[in-house]
């Protein structure tokens, strides 16, 4: 096995069912504190991270450039820490940022609304109205941050390998479900292929963030796509200037070729 990636509905035993996976599987466990410290390290504070962590942005966050910058240091964050294999992690849209990437395991965890609740209820002592109010919220909150950011439906099955009802499931019970679906499904040839996948992800992000945050040139819709030691840059620039000095840009390490398709025109054209 090398990653299992785990979405789940407030009080569907999330945290409680990946933490002790990765536990018993001596796996690396992301979760939103790893995430949180290695945003940190990128130069997003704490209140950035609070405007976006699993939630919809507002409008006035949704038009800052902040909240571009921080999707691409989650994806960055993300797949660097799934590139080094060994990981349980722990939403922040992990099964769609990993999704037909071979090697990975995607499972969703579900409960009944009345036995979330009742969860919520005995883990932090609140009356019934208050732990509703919570489990709604976040669950509300979780799909808009998914409907948002990754224009997908949370609840659509085909996301995942397996949903799995925690209502009358152990701890123990659900996580030898997932280590034998996981078991069953993952071949070590699958999980070298990911690895490279993860790999190729990273490096784009890197690229893309370096070209945007760092030499800071105004390109828009950048992308790229990383094959190996070769990339390949596509998005719209106001001049052959900004072209040329992306390309420069783009020769980080591990990169020996740039294939530069950013075009010169205006957004629109």
């Amino acid at each position: 096995m090398a990653i299992i990636a785990i979405a789940r509905e407030r009080g569907a035993l999330g945290k409680l069912v990946a933490s002790e996976l990765a536990r018993t599987l001596n796996y690396r466990f992301i979760d939103k504190r790893t995430v949180e410290e290695r945003l940190e390290g990128l130069g997003l504070d704490q209140r950035q991270f609070n405007a976006y962590d699993e939630k919809k942005p507002g409008l006035f966050a949704a038009l800052s450039s902040v909240m571009e910058d921080y999707i691409r240091c989650l994806k960055k964050i993300m797949f660097e820490e799934a590139m080094q294999g060994d990981c349980v992690f722990l939403g922040r849209g992990c099964q769609y940022l990993f999704r037909s990437i071979p090697g990975v395991t995607l499972v969703r965890l579900v409960a009944p609304l009345e036995t979330r609740i009742k969860r919520i209820q005995e883990s932090q002592n609140l009356e019934y109205r208050e732990a509703k109010k919570q489990v709604d919220k976040m669950d509300r909150d979780r799909e808009g941050f998914n409907r948002y950011f990754f224009d997908t439906d949370s609840k659509d099955p085909s996301n995942y390998h397996l949903t799995i009802n925690t209502e009358d499931l152990s701890t123990t019970q659900i996580i030898d479900i997932i280590r034998n679906l996981a078991d069953l499904t993952t071949t070590p040839e699958q999980v070298a292929t990911g690895q490279m996948m993860f790999r190729n992800l990273a490096m784009a992000q890197t690229i893309i963030r370096h070209i945007l945050n760092d030499c800071e040139l105004p390109i828009f819709f950048l992308d790229a796509e990383c094959a190996g030691n070769e990339v390949t840059l596509s998005g719209i620039a106001h001049s052959p200037d900004v072209v040329e000095k992306a390309r420069a840009a783009a020769h980080v390490e591990g990169i020996k070729r740039v294939n530069n398709n950013i075009r010169v025109g205006r957004v629109g054209q």
